[in-house]
């Protein structure tokens, strides 16, 4: 045997050894995932969406920005979907406000908020920081998850 040989060998040993491996941690990821967020997890989440919120009221707003809080109110239903029709009344309001203010984006090039969307959108800011407050980490991606596919069925032209 020569000496690359060798080293292939040992390489492919070792490869065989970490392919079987298990990570320790790994068995704590279900548990993480079904506890709820405590408050700094939420606390940081919140104030990333209403930071968001603020500078699309105040004009210096951008289409991340406005990504976020379309994002957030899409979780929102989803999640609001379960629990009854005003939870779901408040959210609709609020995403027809945000439906205008893109409408208004894309006539403009510039983020702004009219009074019904500075009364409906705080509204469910409120609602989805009750979500967090009492969701896991896994139930959020469960609703970020129906909303990709909602997004994907409407974009081929199917109904949701």
């Amino acid at each position: 045997m020569n000496r690359q040989t060798r080293r292939a060998s040992q390489f492919k040993r070792s490869q065989r050894y970490d392919r079987n491996r298990v990570e320790p941690s790994a068995v704590l990821k279900p548990v993480i995932m079904s506890r709820t967020f405590d408050a700094d997890e939420a606390a940081k989440i919140s104030v990333d969406t209403r930071m968001a919120w603020h500078r699309l009221t105040h004009g210096e707003g951008t289409e991340s920005d406005f990504d976020l809080v379309a994002n957030t109110s899409n979780i929102a239903l989803v999640r609001a979907e379960a629990l009854g029709e005003l939870a779901v009344e408040t959210v609709l309001r609020a995403q027809a406000s945000i439906l205008q203010m893109h409408d208004r984006y894309r006539r403009t090039r510039r983020f702004g908020a009219d009074d019904q969307a500075l009364q409906t959108v705080p509204e469910m800011l409120d609602f989805y920081d009750q979500i967090l407050e009492h969701s896991s980490p896994q139930m959020m991606l469960q609703a970020l998850d129906a909303t990709v596919r909602r997004m994907a069925v409407l974009r081929e032209g199917g109904r949701v």
